[in-house]
């Protein structure tokens, strides 16, 4: 398990990406769905700060191998809404990364501590052979 903290800062989104990035590597098979995914997170952890401390936010990012592929967790300060996909318009800007966590994800939750909100992502590699596929059900 390897884990970096960010500032919570727009400019941050990007590092944390490189950081996935890297300790994956270019051929690994779920790099390019973490990255995105992580962007995202790391993204409404920038844009919907909350929490009860006063300093400098930051998120956390974290990777780690599990047997089938790898998880993925962002934690931050929090927020007192729960985490859920929403339906956004054709034209709005914003507003898409948990339905993109859900969709691509082969599960996904979240859950409170003492030091904020931590959402986590759960991508296996494709199993060779019939019956394989995403859940149809995801853990939120």
């Amino acid at each position: 398990m390897i884990s970096r903290r960010f500032p919570a800062t727009p400019h941050q989104v990007r590092t944390a990406r490189n950081f996935v990035a890297g300790i994956l590597g270019d051929g690994h098979p779920l790099r390019d769905d973490a990255v995105l995914l992580t962007s995202e997170l790391a993204t409404n952890a920038v844009e919907h700060p909350s929490g009860p401390f006063d300093g400098p936010q930051e998120f956390l990012v974290t990777v780690a191998f599990v047997v089938h592929g790898v998880l993925i967790t962002v934690q931050d300060p929090g927020s007192a809404q729960i985490p859920c996909p929403r339906d956004s318009g054709p034209d709005a800007t914003g507003g898409r990364g948990l339905a993109l966590v859900n969709s691509l994800a082969t599960r996904w939750g979240f859950h409170r501590d003492s030091v904020g909100t931590v959402i986590w992502f759960e991508l296996n590699t494709p199993a060779e052979g019939p019956g394989t596929g995403r859940f149809p059900c995801r853990d939120h």
